[in-house]
């Protein structure tokens, strides 16, 4: 090839790959805005959350892909489970994937713990905030951020 060619070639490559894999890194933890449940528009409450390289989310997601093949290997059917031990185990790991928050209620900020966290994400007349962090759960660009890479 000459150069003309070479120099063709490189800023073809350019042009179409313009995504370079060093530009990101995933994170352990991802800030999901809490968007109002009427209007969709992002307020300044949020919750953390853990990714899905955070070790405790993993440790749940391991532990749940093992006991599934386990039961899998023995009967050779998936499990069927009780909708209520689902909704129970979806609760838990919601808990365990909620690092911590910026929310208030009735005008005071409410202090993060794991009971707090259990309290808000099964109580039934906030089950918009349940909706919202299952969702962002499943947010990859939640937990991608740019590299420090200029």
């Amino acid at each position: 090839m000459n150069t003309i060619d070479n120099n063709v070639s490189d800023l073809t490559f350019k042009l179409i790959n313009n995504l370079d894999l060093d530009d990101y890194e995933d994170i352990v933890a991802g800030r999901l805005v809490l968007l109002n449940p009427k209007t969709n528009e992002p307020s300044s409450a949020y919750i953390e959350l853990a990714s899905p390289e955070h070790q405790a989310r993993k440790r749940i997601d391991l532990a749940r892909t093992r006991k599934l093949r386990s039961e899998y290997s023995q009967t050779g059917k998936m499990p069927s489970t009780d909708p209520v031990d689902d909704i129970e185990e979806e609760t838990d790991y919601l808990v365990a994937s909620t690092l911590g928050w910026n929310l208030s209620q009735g005008g005071a900020p409410v202090p993060f713990t794991a009971e707090a966290a259990r309290k808000l994400f099964t109580d039934p007349k906030k089950q918009w905030v349940r909706a919202q962090a299952l969702a962002g759960l499943r947010k990859t660009e939640l937990f991608i951020k740019d590299s420090a890479k200029a």
